[in-house]
């Protein structure tokens, strides 16, 4: 199996802008074949995530799911997939991704447009999104930053703690983006992305200080609802999705699930929602003070990192512009909100 260490960019796949369903130029027998299983009796596209692709199969009466990555080298994948195993060992309260290894011992094979790896199935369904649901998500990543905490950061796949300018390798230079944004996207109200730059600096000033002073550990990264199982009942499943698994802040994790698994977070309507989900996350994990305080710098952080991470992926024309669009607009919108309100969230946070 490859070191991970033997490439120098692990988010360099083999064709940097291959942006097709691997699937659809291999074909999912022909990948199956790699795991000495027979063509499939039946395969069902469950949908698209933002970042991967994936088919459910069925053969011979069992389900696996076929993913395919398009932002990872099989250096990285094969990383990723080690920690995994390290993880499903932990003794979570629900089921992890299992990759499947082949008869020769690997865990991910390559295609035209990059690796893929087979798993076994989870059961369960997406969660709703109601108060319940918000407690159930905040125990469940709770309990899975505690057992991430509990493993050795040496079985890390990916070190995330490097400027904004190393999120995606397609962004190196933030000054050249904002204009190439500029050109793209037509300002609205007096708005242009010339903030990027300046924006981006004071974040990672930020960040820098806060990697010196609060705790690191592996971290999910993009803990979101859409990334997790529950059963009929509403009780934890799985949870999905560890492409971006690795060292950071222990705090993010909070703060990336607050991101995404309420709706506009910075709303009145959505302040409840991710009321809910702190707290429930509070009873499994108890945060520092300076954790907690540092909720505003990272939830800027966060914003910035998506649009760069959307904007990389537009660039290798695996997103749309619509989509930097969205991301755009979001940050700026959240950038004026926490220059606004950031004291007052920093008081209710540590007052909860």
């Amino acid at each position: 199996m490859p070191d991970p260490a033997a490439s120098a960019d692990p988010f360099a796949s083999a064709d940097p802008f291959a942006s097709a369903d691997p699937f659809a130029s291999v074909g999912a027998a022909a990948l199956l074949a790699h795991w000495g299983l027979p063509a499939p009796d039946a395969v069902h596209h469950p949908g698209e995530g933002t970042n991967n692709s994936l088919v459910v199969v069925e053969v011979a009466g069992a389900s696996y799911v076929l993913r395919g990555y398009q932002n990872a080298a099989i250096a990285r994948v094969a990383a990723e997939h080690r920690f995994l195993a390290a993880l499903a060992a932990a003794g979570l309260p629900f089921a992890v991704p299992s990759p499947i290894p082949t008869p020769d011992g690997r865990t991910c094979v390559p295609t035209p447009n990059g690796p893929a790896a087979l798993f076994h199935y989870l059961p369960g369904r997406p969660p709703r999104r109601d108060a319940g649901t918000l407690v159930v998500a905040g125990r469940m990543l709770g309990d899975l930053d505690r057992a991430l905490a509990a493993l050795p950061n040496a079985v890390s796949p990916y070190d995330w703690r490097h400027p904004l300018s190393e999120v995606h390798p397609a962004v190196p230079d933030l000054a050249e983006l904002a204009a190439a944004l500029a050109t793209a996207l037509p300002t609205t109200a007096g708005e242009d992305p010339g903030w990027l730059p300046a924006a981006a600096e004071r974040a990672d000033v930020a960040y820098f200080r806060l990697w010196e002073t609060l705790p690191v550990q592996i971290v999910h990264g993009d803990f979101a609802l859409s990334n997790t199982l529950v059963h009929d009942d509403g009780s934890p499943s799985a949870v999905l999705d560890f492409e971006v698994a690795g060292l950071g802040l222990r705090v993010t994790d909070l703060v990336v699930a607050v991101s995404l698994c309420t709706d506009g977070w910075w709303t009145p309507g959505a302040a409840a929602a991710a009321d809910l989900l702190c707290r429930a996350y509070a009873e499994r994990v108890t945060l520092t003070s300076a954790e907690w305080a540092a909720f505003p710098d990272l939830l800027r952080i966060r914003a910035l990192e998506s649009l760069v991470w959307r904007c990389g992926r537009w660039r290798l024309g695996q997103a749309s512009l619509d989509e930097v669009r969205d991301r755009f607009d979001t940050a700026r919108r959240i950038e004026r909100w926490l220059d606004t309100h950031g004291p007052t969230l920093v008081d209710d946070l540590l007052h909860r």
